[in-house]
């Protein structure tokens, strides 16, 4: 599961997602400084990096492993299910730059500062099934990109090999392929935010049953092709925004609409699958603002107000958080 959304206003470029899960990863917001050392698990090598990250990840032996982050120059990146589609070598191949599906974050955010940069330069990347340890099995993933500018790309391995598609509505779930996700809008092209006018059969008069009736027919279930249509529907009709504000309430109203209650969904092994938590990143002010389950108050981080060499850990802050006014 997850949607992945973003968009841009006068008041910065907005990029985040919803994390839906049946099992929590122990994550935790992370930041880590520019310089700061890794061990690349496919060539052993080790990597330090080239500009500062923080985001929502987790630690495993000592090695981060982030769900989505955003960069000191404003580049944003995230990982979203892509399970019956993701492929990955089964050992590295010469000549390209081999990483772990999880460690793609990493790469793209210490190396690159826009889309543009990235989709230079994406031919060069290979991914490897490595693990992280014995214990933890590798993640199918496909990751959506953005950046100040408001651009965004897609990238997707699979049997094909490593596609990278432009991304011209600004969001983004799950299976299958980004391409047929495109199409698949086509579909749903007399879908309005308007109500429909009166209407005549055979002297009949219709009108829909109360506000609303241009969106009947937009999907409502938290399926992954469903989640993308009504996402690219609700990004593409959002009010001009007056504040940075307004843009953060419109970006979690729509991650909101998306999201996935205790009990909605239950997946193999009787498990619940729900929405863990919500992101938004500013990636002009590097702001990262974040919400979970259990606490529907909106936290926030300034990256660049922290300063440290070392691995910094963040209050997850997932027990509700009242504000009392009396």
């Amino acid at each position: 599961m997850c949607t992945a959304l973003g968009f841009k206003t006068d008041f910065g470029c907005f990029f985040g997602r919803n994390m839906d899960l049946s099992y929590s990863f122990n994550q935790s917001p992370i930041y880590l400084n520019k310089g700061f050392c890794y061990i690349n698990p496919v060539s052993d090598e080790k990597v330090a990096l080239k500009r500062s990250i923080f985001g929502m990840g987790t630690i495993i032996d000592g090695h981060p492993a982030f769900a989505e982050g955003m960069n000191s120059d404003g580049l944003g990146c995230a990982g979203l299910n892509f399970s019956r589609y993701a492929y990955y070598e089964n050992s590295a191949v010469e000549g390209k730059t081999n990483l772990a599906p999880y460690d793609f974050i990493l790469y793209v955010l210490s190396n690159f500062s826009s889309v543009a940069d990235v989709k230079n330069s994406i031919s060069t990347v290979e991914l490897v099934s490595v693990p992280i340890n014995k214990d933890t099995p590798i993640a199918t993933l496909h990751w959506m990109i953005c950046d100040k500018t408001g651009a965004s790309i897609v990238v997707e391995k699979t049997k094909s090999g490593l596609t990278c598609y432009d991304n011209p509505v600004g969001v983004m779930t799950n299976d299958p392929t980004f391409d047929w996700h495109l199409t698949n809008l086509n579909e749903y092209m007399k879908i309005s935010p308007f109500d429909c006018e009166l209407t005549v059969w055979n002297g009949l008069k219709l009108k829909g049953l109360g506000v609303g009736n241009g969106t009947l027919g937009l999907p409502g279930d938290f399926e992954s092709v469903s989640r993308f249509v009504r996402a690219a529907f609700l990004r593409s009709n959002l009010p001009i925004m007056e504040s940075e504000g307004e843009a953060i309430s419109a970006f979690f109203h729509i991650l909101d609409n998306l999201a996935m209650p205790k009990g909605s969904v239950i997946v193999e092994g009787n498990r619940e699958s729900y929405t863990f938590y919500s992101s938004c990143m500013n990636l002009d002010k590097g702001i990262y603002y974040f919400k979970t389950y259990n606490n529907s108050r909106i936290s926030a981080i300034k990256m660049n107000d922290i300063i440290t060499d070392k691995i910094e850990l963040f209050n997850y802050c997932d027990s509700q958080d009242i504000n009392y006014l009396n």
